[in-house]
């Protein structure tokens, strides 16, 4: 073996240890990106899944609220009701009340 045929040699040798360095810096950074990759898919999973959690939150508070609407409304509406029916006994009791007054002055005049 030559000085040149060991000096290329030793050239190749470089030249694959270069290679190699370069090819576990390549592996190096796809296994950092696939970790990175994956962080971010499971945390955008975890906020599908708090937003999925706070929708179903919602349209629960939403169904509470309609429900609290109804049920003001039948009670405005029975209150109303109640309200008619004592308007009702006031005129009833009013003209009764005219009805004895008149009947007191009848009495009052025959004495």
């Amino acid at each position: 073996m030559t000085n040149s045929d060991s000096n290329r040699l030793d050239r190749i040798e470089a030249i694959l240890e270069a290679i190699a360095a370069r090819a576990e810096e390549y592996n190096n950074r796809i296994d950092s990106n696939a970790r990175a990759i994956e962080a971010l898919v499971n945390e955008q999973r975890e906020s599908e899944q708090r937003a999925k959690l706070d929708r179903e939150r919602l349209y629960g508070a939403m169904a509470e609220l309609a429900t609290a609407q109804a049920n003001l409304a039948s009670t405005q509406a029975s209150f109303y009701g109640r309200l008619t029916e004592q308007d009702e006994l006031i005129r009833t009791l009013s003209r009764r009340q005219g009805e004895i007054v008149q009947i007191l002055k009848i009495l009052g005049e025959n004495r």
